[in-house]
């Protein structure tokens, strides 16, 4: 839409007033920089994201108030001179260029926006908070911090069909964090590598598996042939260790294909689905539980275009709490995990995002993964407060100095002499 309205004209259709039902909107923060005033700018948002024009021509085509979005409130925080976005204005010419050695006001911005133009929908919901904010010129950085997000507009969305506790009941698991390699080299292995491979893992130890998520469908490893086997690797390593283990197939395709691997990894007896909601949808996990028993993971391809810059895009927390939504099982964590770089807040709230009471919805087993060492098991808990994670490891498996089957027993042993030392 990009109306670019910055004019007081008309504010008072899009103002918060006491008389409205909480109940009805979703809220949603914002952090925001401009070298306008804030309130304009929350108000040019609330626009954009709702009606954008109020008072027509004729009377007849003026929307109603019901569907408009409402600026809740605006707090300055200081200012910037950094650039973070392009400026440029659309033929509108409704607000000034802005030159060389501008100052940007910070802001937090809280806009309301109407359950009746959310029609039950993550896919829609995503639209209305989010959608063409980040073209609008006269902002600096713009960035989704939170969504509160009222029972009724929840209660359309079941969630995870295992998460967390399912998970752990599916491996009779307790007390400890779960272990998963992802299938690397992920191109260029036949099925034989393949079996070879995981093989090794799950005898030395991990709980699961699974397809990296640039494994497809290819001459080398058919897709069929490839999770048969897979499967039947993993429920022959169950039968020697007498654990439960898990096989994750990749999904990551176009709609159609998707639900047609879907179909092929039911009947070949995997255990769970790997999908790209950034890619694939953010709703994209929900459409598949509703149409499997299996756990589904939500790999994090493309999400960090929306999660890594501090000042643009969406908050960690808040990009989980939707997939969480949605019913992912398992949910990456931000890849920052555990190294110097962490911002520590920021990764408290997306662990909050995992599991905190969500009315009907369960907790979703937060995934760390990038470099995690057995080493630092201890440390990974204290962050997250609890076992209660997944690891996916594959380096410091593939580069233990006495192979694959070791490295993935010593993520095990580390656990246990932890455990046993506290």
């Amino acid at each position: 839409m990009s109306t670019e309205s910055l004019s007081r004209k008309d504010i008072h259709f899009f103002s918060w007033n006491d008389t409205l039902d909480r109940q009805a909107y979703v809220l949603a923060g914002y952090y925001v920089e401009s070298p306008f005033d804030p309130e304009l700018v929350a108000f040019g948002m609330a626009k954009e994201q709702s009606a954008g024009l109020v008072q027509m021509r004729d009377p007849r085509h003026n929307p109603s108030p019901a569907a408009l979005a409402r600026v809740v409130s605006v707090e300055v925080l200081g200012e910037s001179q950094q650039p973070i976005l392009p400026q440029y204005r659309l033929n509108t010419g409704v607000y000034k260029m802005v030159g060389e050695g501008s100052v940007f006001t910070r802001a937090r911005i809280c806009i309301a926006y109407p359950l009746i133009n959310l029609n039950a929908s993550l896919t829609n919901l995503w639209n209305v908070v989010f959608g063409e904010l980040p073209r609008l010129g006269f902002l600096n950085a713009i960035r989704l911090v939170d969504l509160d997000i009222p029972k009724s507009f929840l209660a359309n969305f079941p969630g995870p069909r295992h998460g967390l506790n399912g998970l752990r009941n599916i491996l009779a698991v307790r007390g400890r964090p779960l272990f998963c390699r992802s299938c690397r080299p992920a191109v260029g292995l036949d099925v034989e590598a393949m079996c070879a491979i995981n093989e090794a893992v799950l005898r030395g130890g991990f709980d699961a598996v699974k397809d990296d998520e640039l494994t497809v469908d290819s001459a080398l490893a058919p897709y069929q042939e490839r999770v048969t086997a897979l499967a039947r690797t993993t429920r022959r390593l169950e039968q020697e260790t007498g654990e439960r283990k898990l096989y994750f197939v990749n999904i990551i395709d176009d709609p159609a294909k998707s639900f047609e691997q879907l179909r092929i990894a039911e009947k070949a007896g995997a255990d769970g689905v790997l999908i790209a909601p950034a890619i694939q949808g953010l709703a994209f996990a929900g459409f598949i539980a509703q149409r499997t028993e299996l756990p589904i993971i939500a790999h994090n391809s493309v999400e960090d275009i929306f999660t890594r810059y501090q000042k643009f895009g969406v908050s960690p927390a808040t990009y989980l709490k939707l997939m969480r939504m949605s019913g992912a099982d398992l949910v990456f964590l931000p890849p920052y995990f555990g190294t110097a770089e962490a911002n520590h807040e920021e990764l408290q709230l997306a662990v909050t995002a995992c599991r905190k009471p969500l009315d009907q919805i369960q907790p979703s087993l937060p995934i760390i993964a990038g470099g995690k060492q057995p080493d630092k098991l201890a440390e990974y808990a204290a962050i997250i407060g609890s076992p209660d994670f997944m690891v996916i490891a594959a380096t410091s498996v593939d580069e233990y100095p006495r192979g694959l089957e070791a490295g993935a027993r010593a993520f095990r042993q580390a656990w246990d002499r932890f455990a046993t030392q506290s």
